[in-house]
């Protein structure tokens, strides 16, 4: 039965404290995503990063946000597997990939956002930069200082459903990440680049509604980032 409100399962990073008492992980998400989401008519609930309940949480839910997070990716596969990663980082992104991937399967509505934007690249075959300011030293002005600082305009790629949504105009964004993307995989396709060839967001084709953004537009909400949020709702709604 369709909702008249959906359910939006969202992502929370998972970090180790290991000063205290006990030493033990906790999940952490900035409200933000969630009050936006509630804004635009949906109702978020935080997912563990539980990989063998991702198809439990999808036929709890009607549509996925993959959220953001601080830690950095140190190679371009995003991770070896070999012990020297963080447990608890390699345990989220083990599930946040092993979620999106469902996603795409199983056609459910799906939003990367930053950190979730670099795991639907690599889910979808394409490459991470680990360090922007070392392949060019230009790049590194996409740290920006605050969340709510407009850094550099967007494109939107015409014909995509991206641009379809936003408009074809640039549109200021923030920019707070270290690694990006130049190079998408065979799965996804690029809809929306810095004028300085980083690509800022990526679609699959063919899906009901699978979309990733490097940014953060939950801080901004300008009139293109609040129909893009709006098209997300309203393609888990369907």
């Amino acid at each position: 039965m369709k909702r008249a409100r959906p359910v939006i399962g969202v992502t929370a990073d998972l970090e180790h404290y290991g000063d205290a008492r006990p030493p033990r992980p906790a999940y952490g998400l900035d409200a933000t995503t969630c009050d936006t989401l509630r804004e635009m008519g949906a109702v978020p609930i935080i997912l563990p990063s539980e990989a063998d309940a991702v198809d439990d949480y999808l036929d709890l839910c009607d549509g996925i946000v993959v959220s953001g997070g601080g830690y950095q990716f140190r190679v371009p596969e995003m991770f070896r597997f070999d012990g020297t990663e963080p447990p608890e980082k390699e345990r989220r992104f083990r599930f946040e990939a092993r979620l999106l991937q469902r996603c795409i399967e199983r056609d459910k509505a799906a939003l990367g956002v930053c950190g979730g934007f670099q795991v639907l690249n690599h889910v979808t075959g394409g490459e991470l930069i680990v360090v922007l300011a070392d392949e060019r030293a230009e790049w590194a002005g996409h740290r920006g200082a605050a969340a709510r600082e407009t850094v550099h305009p967007v494109v939107p790629v015409a014909g995509t459903r991206f641009a379809a949504i936003v408009g074809g105009a640039p549109f200021g964004t923030n920019s707070l990440h270290r690694q990006g993307v130049t190079r998408v995989g065979p799965r996804a396709v690029v809809a929306g680049v810095a004028p300085d060839d980083i690509v800022e967001a990526i679609e699959v084709p063919g899906r009901r509604f699978v979309l990733g953004v490097q940014w953060h537009p939950e801080f901004l909400l300008s009139d293109p980032e609040r129909r893009l949020f709006s098209a997300f709702v309203d393609a888990a709604r369907d």
